[in-house]
Parts: C-alpha cells; structure tokens; sequence
C-alpha cells in the first residue's frame, strides 16, 4: 500500500466529496478501499492548515471493517439492479460521487454514498450503506482552493 504524507482517522466528515473520482473501489483484508483521483479537504480537517477547502492530489479513504447494508448497482435503461456483498471480488472503477454521507453510531460509523459511472460502464450508478469501526483519509499535498469555496461569500 502506498504510503502518504498525511494520514487521519475519522476524519471523513471534513471532506467534500461531489462530483470527486473513485478511480477504484475494492474489497480487500477486511476494508473497503476507495482509491480517490482527488479529494477536497474542508477547512475543519486536521491536516487543512488553510481557512479554506482545498483540493488534494490523489488519495485514499478505508473503512475498516464494512458490513454493507446495502450495495446496488443499477442500470437505469434496463431497470436491473445487481445487488452485491462485500465477500465478492469486488472492482469497481470510474466512479463520480454525487452523494456522501457519514454519521456516527454507537458502534462505529454508517456512510451513505451515491454516485454515477460513465457512458461505457455495464451499470450507471451504485448506491451503498456501509456500516463500519473506523476509516482512514490519506493523502500527500493540497493544490488549489476548492471550486465551491468561491460561491459560499
């Protein structure tokens, strides 16, 4: 596993994640890994020296531990949806998030995610509820100030 500058944990409530890439997603020694093109990381972050929402260069989040509630990929043409666990050899690549939500719970952590593949992909969307103990952001520098933070004056 690569390592990075900057490693947190819990910390997934000080990031942003519309419209950002899972370039990869998978299933491996009892995490979930999303493999991020970008992240923007709030102000709030442990690791954000800045006053303002910046956007990283390429990163990590791990949940530890997943039960998932619910993972479905769906085709909106065909009305299929395939639902998945996370004991399948799962891969899945080119993912935009549209929707990320955490809350905390008294044994851990639940997120909520919804997002899109693009027009080659067999599915055109997943929707998941994961319940896990503890997840991780990683990542090495901050760039640029976060497209939003522009709107938010």
């Amino acid at each position: 596993m690569e390592n990075f500058k900057y490693t947190s944990e819990n910390t997934l409530q000080h990031l942003s994640l519309h419209d950002c890439v899972c370039t990869k997603l998978f299933y491996e020694s009892n995490s979930l890994i999303f493999e991020m093109d970008w992240m923007e990381v709030l102000p709030t972050h442990p690791d954000n020296p800045f006053g303002q929402a910046h956007q990283s260069g390429s990163g990590r989040i791990v949940l530890f531990n997943p039960i998932a509630d619910s993972l479905n990929l769906a085709h909106w043409r065909s009305n299929e949806v395939k639902a998945l666990t996370l004991t399948e050899n799962i891969e899945i690549n080119d993912l935009e998030i549209l929707d990320f939500n955490e809350e905390k719970n008294k044994d851990g952590f639940i997120l909520s995610l919804y997002g899109v593949f693009s027009r080659n992909s067999q599915f055109d969307s997943i929707e998941m509820s994961i319940r896990y103990s503890l997840s991780k952001v990683m990542f090495n520098d901050l760039g640029a100030v976060s497209w939003f933070e522009s709107f938010e004056k």
